[in-house]
C-alpha cells in the first residue's frame, strides 16, 4: 500500500512539474504585461453608429484599444492596417479568440460618428470606433498615460500628435498589457496567445 502511495505521489509531482505553466512560458516579444490588472475610468462614448458605448460593453472579450484620429496622415492608418492583418491571422487560427478592436478618437471636434464609420470601413468592418468630449476622455487618457498634443496653426487649423501605443484589455474590460509602437502584425499575432495564457495569473487590483 505504501509503495502504491509513493508511486502515486511521484506521478502527481511529475504531472505538476511538466504541466504547462504561464510562469514558464516565453515572455511576449514586444508586449508588456502589467504586474496587476487596472480598472479603467468609465467614459460615456458614442460609437460610429451613434449609439452609446462604454468600455464595459466589450466585456467577455479581449480587446485592443488604440487612440487616433481620422485626419492622421501616417501612424493611424498604418496601425489600423496592422491590427486588421493581425486580427485576420488570429481569426484564421482560432476564431473564438479573435480580439475586439476599439478605435478611440482624440479629435472629437472633427471626428463625428459618421466620419469615424467611413474611416474604419477601409480597414475592418468589425472595428468599433468611438468618440467622447475632451473632458470626458481626459481621465482615461491620464490613467493609460496616453499623450496627446494639439498644435494650433491659427484660423481654426490644428494638428494632433499622439503616441502609437496599443492597450490590451482583458475580458473584464480591465487594462492588462500594452504594446508600444510601431506595431507589427506578426509580433502582435505571436504575443496575443501568450497574453491570454498569462491573464489568469495577473493579480487583480481592487476597484477604487
Amino acid at each position: 500500500m505504501l509503495r502504491v502511495l509513493v508511486v502515486a505521489l511521484v506521478v502527481l509531482v511529475a504531472a505538476i512539474l511538466w504541466r504547462p505553466s504561464a510562469d514558464r512560458m516565453a515572455p511576449p516579444s514586444v508586449a508588456t504585461i502589467l504586474p496587476a490588472t487596472l480598472e479603467l475610468p468609465d467614459v460615456p462614448f458614442v460609437d460610429q453608429n451613434g449609439r452609446a458605448f462604454h468600455l464595459a460593453s466589450a466585456r467577455g472579450n479581449f480587446t485592443w484599444l488604440f487612440f487616433g484620429f481620422t485626419n492622421c496622415p501616417d501612424i493611424c492608418p498604418l496601425t489600423l492596417k496592422v491590427l486588421a492583418d493581425a486580427r485576420a491571422a488570429i481569426a484564421a487560427r482560432a476564431p473564438a479568440t479573435t480580439p475586439k478592436v476599439v478605435f478611440v478618437s482624440v479629435d472629437p471636434a472633427r471626428d463625428t460618428p459618421e466620419r469615424i464609420a467611413e474611416y474604419l470601413s477601409h480597414f475592418d468592418a468589425a472595428f468599433i470606433g468611438v468618440t467622447a468630449t475632451d473632458a470626458d476622455l481626459a481621465p482615461l487618457l491620464k490613467t493609460l498615460g496616453v499623450t496627446v498634443e494639439k498644435h494650433d496653426h491659427g484660423g481654426g487649423a490644428y494638428t494632433v500628435v499622439h503616441n502609437p501605443t496599443l492597450y490590451v484589455l482583458g475580458p473584464g474590460a480591465e487594462w492588462i498589457a500594452l504594446s508600444r509602437g510601431p506595431q507589427d502584425a506578426a509580433k502582435l499575432t505571436a504575443d496575443y496567445p501568450l497574453i491570454r495564457a498569462r491573464y489568469r495569473a495577473i493579480p487583480r487590483t481592487p476597484p477604487g
